[in-house]
């Protein structure tokens, strides 16, 4: 069976490609296409995730024809209803804490709360020069959805705003806001940190980071099971 392979952060530099059709037996595991693909390519998928059409999938999992299968190296749903007020970008431009403020600002909603992340320098004693970050976009807007839903399962909401940047951010700009609305004050603030607290473990976004040392993948970190 014909398959579509995608790469990323490490793995696509390895490769020398970010994508690539491979033939594997039929009813294939996600685990046996791994091996065939070290084996042929002597590249390193242990501790990879697997994602089958923008999907975490477990090592077990039978590939069918046609599929596409990403190998996501550890990463620093629901249904969705355009009418809910869920903003969920992915994006290489900067990053404004306004646009995420004017949208969450309704009479409706009381309290806002945000949460905003920077690049930091220097890190762990070391002049950083700039992160550049690169997403499996299609799955991270995903992923944003599944957990939004979650966060509205749990907590009273009325609106989401999540962004991440992509490509190269340098100190102090802006690489995530999370924002939430809701007409009470606590459920804002508790549905905003759920909603990093998951993000940070199963957003498919990778940085490498330029330092005056070098460059070298930032150790990332998984919620779902790994090769």
């Amino acid at each position: 069976m014909r398959l579509r392979i995608l790469f990323f952060a490490r793995l696509k530099r390895e490769m020398g490609v970010d994508e690539l059709s491979f033939s594997a037996p039929a009813d294939s595991t996600v685990r046996a296409l791994a091996d065939l693909l070290q084996e042929r390519y002597s590249i390193d998928l242990k501790g990879c995730m697997a994602a089958v059409n923008e999907n975490y999938v477990k090592p077990e999992h039978v590939l069918r024809e046609g599929d596409e299968v990403a190998f996501l190296p550890p990463v620093a749903g629901g249904a969705y209803d355009p009418n809910d007020f869920e903003e969920c970008i992915v994006t290489s431009r900067p990053l404004k804490l306004t646009e995420a403020f004017e949208y969450l600002a309704r009479p409706e909603w009381g309290g806002q709360a945000f949460f905003t992340g920077t690049v930091r320098s220097p890190n762990k004693g070391v002049e950083i020069a700039y992160l550049e970050y690169e997403a499996f976009a299609p799955m991270a807007i995903r992923v944003m959805r599944q957990c939004i839903q979650e966060a509205k399962e749990q907590f009273q909401l009325g609106g989401v705003y999540i962004a991440h940047r992509t490509g190269r951010v340098h100190p102090g700009e802006l690489s995530i806001i999370v924002g939430v609305g809701s007409a009470h004050r606590r459920a804002a603030l508790e549905a905003c940190d759920f909603l990093i607290e998951q993000l940070k473990v199963r957003l498919p976004v990778w940085k490498l980071e330029r330092s005056t040392s070098g460059e070298e993948w930032v150790e990332g970190s998984t919620s779902v099971e790994t090769l």
